[in-house]
């Protein structure tokens, strides 16, 4: 199964900044994050991006919805959403017991370094957004890994903003 990380950064290289509220985000980012959620019909993401997202703003009214947390008991906003606990692998089995083939990644910070320490994603889709943030969220956090990149296309998005679409080739060196 494909795994994919889609995330916007500061050119800074921060995935949130300290009031993780999206309001740096361009629209460009917006629409690419939404046609790769209706493309792959599988999204995974952390229970804080799911908090920010919940309930107007969910990439999917149907497929699956896997959000990555500890209280497993929460109330999901709609029936195709999944609180776990599992591990990336657990994840991905299940994903692709579902026929699913492919699945995006969408946040945070935990959710993707848990993935990336498991050796599970196969690409990235970094939007670099016009900002700096003096603090804020990292991509991956406490991670014992390197892995080499091969970049696959380059992208302007806007006068300001690029994308930039890495396969994700040695898994660890």
């Amino acid at each position: 199964m494909k795994i994919i990380i889609y995330l916007a950064a500061s050119a800074n290289g921060l995935i949130s900044n300290n009031r993780n509220v999206p309001d740096w985000l361009s629209p460009e980012y917006g629409a690419g994050f939404m046609a790769i959620s209706q493309r792959t019909q599988a999204v995974i993401m952390g229970k804080t991006t799911y908090n920010i997202l919940s309930p107007d703003y969910l990439p999917l009214k149907e497929g699956s919805l896997v959000v990555l947390t500890h209280d497993t008991n929460a109330t999901p906003s709609q029936s195709n959403v999944l609180f776990t606990s599992d591990s990336p692998e657990k994840i991905v089995a299940a994903l692709a017991s579902k026929g699913h083939t492919e699945a995006v990644i969408i946040g945070g910070t935990q959710t993707v370094s848990a993935f990336m320490k498991a050796g599970l994603v196969n690409e990235i889709i970094l939007v670099v957004e016009p900002v700096l943030f003096g603090s804020g969220l990292l991509f991956v956090d406490d991670a014992d890994f390197e892995y080499q990149l091969a970049l696959l296309d380059v992208k302007k998005l806007n006068n300001n903003t690029i994308q930039l679409h890495y396969e994700v080739k040695d898994k660890r060196i």
